[in-house]
């Protein structure tokens, strides 16, 4: 019993020793993010968190297929090939949309060219789109895109 109350007092008086000697250590600074990738986050989803991360200036461009439109025609699921412009592989994700970009158009099942942009939270979103089976693969291209 005596080693039992020695062991307790022991590990008691180490906690508060240890209580009464920490510091504070300021935590490190977020890296600064760049003034290219200033665009609303206010109600768009965050994409999946496996896209590698951005080159240049966070922009890309791909072609995929509409797998889903969000309920709001605010939101996209796209299975896309890999983007030029930035480091993301091909792969089946989810999109915001800026406000100027109009999904009415657009239905499940249908071949795109899109562009996306990196914002502050670090999400894509897409900035403009076409369907390249109606109006051309090069649509992002051509004027008015």
């Amino acid at each position: 019993m005596k080693v039992f109350n020695y062991l307790a007092a022991s590990l008691l008086a180490l906690g508060l020793a240890a209580c009464g000697k920490a510091q504070e250590t300021p935590a490190p600074a977020a890296p600064a993010t760049k003034a290219a990738a200033d665009m609303p986050t206010e109600g768009s989803r965050p994409a999946a968190a496996a896209v590698g991360e951005a080159a240049g200036n966070g922009s890309g461009q791909a072609t995929g297929t509409i797998r889903s439109v969000g309920q709001n025609g605010d939101f996209l699921t796209i299975e896309h090939g890999p983007f030029d412009g930035i480091d993301m592989g091909a792969m089946t994700m989810g999109f915001g949309i800026l406000d100027d970009v109009d999904l009415s158009g657009f239905a499940e099942g249908d071949a795109v060219s899109f562009m996306v942009k990196q914002g502050r939270d670090g999400s894509f979103r897409i900035t403009s789109i076409c369907n390249t089976a109606t109006d051309g693969t090069d649509c992002l291209t051509k004027p008015g895109k």
